[in-house]
């Protein structure tokens, strides 16, 4: 069993800076300016300076990422049914013109006209 150092060994084969997306929270927003101008930190370094000069900024200087967050729209959630539903809609085929051409035409069921449904019904009493 190998004896952890307690540091971290591994270096970094690329450092990659990825903005994010823009969100209704406006440290977060700030979190992301922040993560690109230190690509060299760590992910904890990154989130433990960030909110230590979180803490330090007064509010006009959080006003921009306030103003980011507002104007951000809001992300829409579906409900777990509607993504069930969207996810079997998206696996049924397209119905091709063979498909549709080998359908029976409506004339060829052999049930009643709506027409025919409704001279036939008559009420039995009076509502009087």
């Amino acid at each position: 069993m190998a004896q952890s150092t307690g540091g971290t060994s591994r270096a970094p084969l690329s450092v990659v800076c990825k903005p994010g997306k823009k969100t209704r929270n406006p440290y977060l927003n700030f979190l992301r300016d922040f993560r690109q101008q230190n690509c060299h930190l760590s992910v904890v370094e990154v989130v433990r300076q960030g909110a230590e000069r979180w803490r330090q900024m007064s509010d006009d200087q959080k006003l921009p990422y306030v103003k980011i967050a507002f104007y951000t729209p809001m992300k829409r959630r579906m409900c777990l049914s509607c993504k069930r539903k969207m996810l079997r809609m998206k696996r049924r085929p397209m119905k091709t013109e063979d498909a549709i051409a080998r359908r029976k035409p409506i004339s060829s069921i052999p049930w009643q006209s709506r027409s025919q449904t409704r001279n036939s019904y008559e009420p039995s009493g009076s509502l009087q």
